[in-house]
């Protein structure tokens, strides 16, 4: 029987009550980059609106300048002389400050790439961290530096591959259509920590980036809509974070990490965590 999101919440809330000063610490880097994240997204929002209305205006000012002086037409002036511009071009025109605001606010999602690596990462290796809290309570550190655990010679690169074949994959699935996509992800969602369970009961360097990823998709057969409502119920909290500029997912990150934690935990019952047993006939011997 596996728990209800209510339950997992709660075992959530129950694993960071009386350490929510350490949570904090532990997702701090993350969330210091949604909120820096949240804030170039609302100027460039900003400063796409002002390049609209500015641009607007000046082809309102340009219809004005172009419109023939009839009147000095009538006194019989020369044709040269019959438009009355209002005002003159120059380059520091409120549409040229316009562009060049816009093209300095549009160079920012150049680093996107590079946030996207770092969150990936930081992300991971906190909820790593949250699932031991959830497995060992309050006798498990919940610091700083470990959001930075898979920054290491181990778990760097087996992670870096798994996540670089899931995107591939989940890719190819939104080619064909946006829903056959977002099934995937989460079908792929848990491919992570059964790479965390598996690799601290045996030897994972011989086994494929694939292995995990099918051993995701076989554990999510059936649970996937589980995760999905889950996710829906955390919009609430999203909303807030989102009208607090980001200062708000300081508390939210750790609370949905620590859920989402949970959430594997219930589903896998210890399933990844069982020692490999080794046939007397695959042991290899040297004579």
């Amino acid at each position: 029987m596996y728990k209800s999101s209510g339950e997992l919440k709660r075992q959530a809330k129950d694993s960071l009550r009386g350490r929510w000063k350490e949570a904090v610490m532990l997702n701090l880097v993350p969330s210091i980059i949604q909120m820096v994240s949240m804030f170039f997204v609302t100027m460039i929002i900003i400063g796409l609106g002002l390049f609209i209305g500015l641009v607007a205006n000046d082809q309102s000012n340009f219809s004005k300048m172009m419109t023939p002086n009839y009147e000095k037409i009538s006194d019989g002036d020369d044709w040269d002389e019959s438009y009355m511009w209002e005002e003159e071009f120059d380059d520091e025109s409120p549409g040229a400050s316009a562009v060049a605001a816009l093209t300095s606010a549009t160079s920012a999602p150049l680093v996107g790439p590079i946030f996207s690596f770092v969150m990936t990462f930081l992300t991971i290796g906190i909820s790593f961290t949250f699932l031991d809290v959830i497995r060992r309570g309050k006798s498990q550190e919940m610091s700083f530096k470990q959001s930075f655990r898979l920054f290491n010679g181990n778990d760097f690169v087996p992670v870096l591959l798994i996540n670089i074949l899931t995107y591939i994959f989940q890719y190819l699935w939104f080619l064909l259509f946006i829903i056959p996509g977002i099934v995937k992800g989460y079908s792929y969602s848990q491919a992570n920590f059964i790479y965390k369970d598996l690799s601290s009961t045996r030897d994972t360097r011989s086994m494929g980036a694939t292995s995990f990823i099918t051993e995701s998709r076989e554990l999510m057969d059936g649970h996937k809509g589980r995760l999905f409502w889950l996710d829906i119920s955390f919009i609430g909290w999203y909303i807030v974070g989102l009208l607090t500029m980001g200062i708000g997912l300081l508390w939210i990150n750790p609370y949905i990490n620590a859920t989402k934690a949970a959430f594997y935990d219930d589903l896998s019952k210890g399933k990844f965590l069982e020692e490999e047993v080794i046939e007397d006939d695959e042991i290899w011997t040297s004579f």
